[in-house]
């Protein structure tokens, strides 16, 4: 990484907070390309000229000026990255005053410089990976080998392996990322990345079992284990959907997989199998839509129905009466039960009653 004008500013910028000594840098060729002094910029240095033909500091004395143009009194030491010469950094002053603090700088400069060339290094390696990350998502199967051979090359990772995603719930994903990557943290991820309206968390599997997120602040979906390429785009949509269908504020798909289904189901079919229903159901006091939600929430047991709903078993018996006569269904009846279910869960009826 050679010091450019832009990237000499910024680290004349960072480092004028800290030293009171005028700054200059120079480039390979010797040119001021950024200063504390502007009157300055964009001359050849003679003193920075002589360190770059011979990778040694220059020091110049008030006395050694006629020898330097465009020079004044100060010290200037090589700047190296990575084992190249890349620069000049010149501090102005008497040498014997302004050795030390030049020093310092060099080593400051060669330090925000490394720390400047990582920082782009991690923004263009993430650019990347949200790039790989769409076509994942966005692509088809037949596109997954190649995808997987860019992750081997680009990226140094095998994804031959079993993958589950986690999909935080983000109108700003940019700007949640860094405070998801802390909530992901222990999970281990491969990657953090935004996507559309979500920020996706793709993990390695754990055979220990459901993992648990402490959050507030998001919606949370989890999609099921899958394998591979594929299966990380097949675990995003059930993350997605658990997102969408689920309650709690982290929902695993593994325990909505009727919901999944059901919403699969033709729009087309569903009105004309059960709209009449619907259109029943709908029109039904709220104390009966909880009865039969509670009813299927204990798996038909009357009993249990009857202690969560703190009714006598009568009165729940009369209500399911009820439900019968006016909707046409009985849940009591493993099919018309089954109707029921979906009626409950399908667009648009299950925002009716939340």
């Amino acid at each position: 990484m050679n010091l450019t004008e832009s990237l000499g500013q910024e680290i004349i910028d960072r480092l004028s907070t800290y030293i009171d000594v005028p700054i200059n840098l120079m480039n390979p060729k010797g040119i001021i390309i950024a200063s504390t002094n502007k009157n300055r910029m964009h001359r050849l240095h003679e003193g920075a000229k002589q360190v770059v033909s011979t990778h040694a500091p220059c020091t110049i004395y008030p006395n050694d000026l006629k020898h330097y143009k465009n020079t004044q009194a100060g010290v200037n030491l090589p700047v190296f990255h990575r084992g190249r010469l890349t620069g000049v950094v010149g501090l102005t002053g008497h040498p014997d005053d302004v050795m030390q603090a030049a020093g310092m700088t060099q080593g400051s400069v060669e330090i925000t410089l490394d720390q400047i060339y990582l920082q782009r290094q991690a923004f263009y390696e993430e650019r990347q990976w949200i790039q790989w990350l769409n076509k994942v998502l966005e692509n088809s199967a037949e596109h997954d080998e190649a995808l997987l051979q860019e992750a081997e090359n680009t990226f140094r990772v095998h994804l031959s392996d079993t993958w589950q995603v986690v999909a935080f719930q983000s109108t700003n994903p940019h700007d949640h990322l860094e405070g998801v990557k802390e909530i992901a943290e222990p999970l281990n991820p491969l990657v953090v990345l935004p996507y559309q309206h979500y920020i996706v968390c793709i993990v390695p599997f754990s055979t220990d079992g459901q993992f648990t997120l402490e959050t507030s602040s998001y919606k949370i979906g989890v999609g099921e284990p899958q394998y591979g390429v594929k299966g990380i785009r097949i675990s995003f949509e059930q993350a997605r959907d658990a997102i969408t269908l689920g309650e709690a504020p982290v929902s695993y798909s593994a325990d909505l997989q009727l919901e999944r289904l059901i919403h699969t189901i033709d729009q087309d079919i569903y009105d004309q199998t059960l709209s009449v229903h619907g259109k029943r159901l709908a029109t039904l006091e709220p104390v009966y839509v909880v009865t039969l939600q509670a009813l299927f929430r204990h798996n038909l047991r009357m009993t249990s129905t009857a202690n969560d709903l703190h009714i006598h078993r009568n009165t729940l018996i009369y209500r399911i009466d009820q439900i019968r006569i006016k909707v046409g269904l009985d849940p009591r009846n493993f099919k018309e039960a089954a109707l029921l279910t979906i009626l409950l869960i399908h667009e648009p009826f299950v925002h009716m009653h939340k």
